[in-house]
């Protein structure tokens, strides 16, 4: 009834996001809170469970969202602080999600992230490293809109099946989650094996 309330009155649905804690916490009730709101519920064991890792892994309905609606091409920019190394010297930090396009959603991979001195940008623009108009720069590039989910309940089922196995599903799917769950390639490692294959940048100065 609550949340029904909260979307005649926001126009906005609820998803709530449940875990039971220990073997002989109750299961039925907080999956039944997830499954009725496009929620996830997660088990956690005992003596194997990952209390933090587990009750973290809410983003992932959220990356799943962030990488569609216009969010294609979001960036996060750091605002401008002091490097250790060089001491003194101003820099910033800017990182991207990456995710895998060639499946339906988007499945997130990772951040990559790079530094970068803020000479370039007081050149360029003509502002200080510290300016009220650069900072305000900064908080534009970072801004992204929130996204709209919206998954199938099978995408929904996959999500729920990574975070806590197939007892954590709702039962809608009958075990298929393609797309959502990756699929490990065949006699490849999961580890990078060339870490410059793309060079486009290498050996270019920031002001190019």
């Amino acid at each position: 009834d609550r949340t029904e309330r909260l979307a005649a009155d926001f126009s906005r649905n609820t998803t709530l996001f449940t875990f039971s804690l220990g073997y002989a916490a109750d299961h039925t009730v907080t999956r039944t809170i997830a499954c009725s709101t496009n929620g996830i519920w997660t088990p956690i064991d005992d003596l194997t469970g990952d209390l933090v890792t587990t009750m973290s892994s809410y983003y992932k309905l959220f990356a799943v969202g962030l990488g569609e609606g216009g969010n294609d091409d979001f960036t996060v920019w750091v605002e401008p602080y002091e490097f250790n190394n060089p001491a003194g010297k101003i820099g910033t930090t800017v990182s991207a999600p990456v995710y895998d396009r060639s499946v339906k959603p988007p499945l997130f991979l990772g951040v990559v992230a790079i530094d970068m001195y803020m000479d370039a940008f007081e050149q360029v623009l003509g502002e200080g490293s510290t300016s009220s108009s650069m900072l305000q720069r900064f908080v534009q590039l970072s801004t992204a809109r929130c996204p709209k989910l919206g998954l199938t309940e099978c995408e929904l089922d996959g999500l729920r099946f990574l975070g806590g196995g197939e007892q954590a599903t709702c039962g809608v799917c009958n075990g298929t989650y393609a797309g959502i769950v990756p699929e490990k390639c065949p006699f490849q490692s999961d580890l990078p094996n060339n870490l410059w294959h793309n060079t486009d940048m290498k050996g270019k100065k920031y002001e190019d």
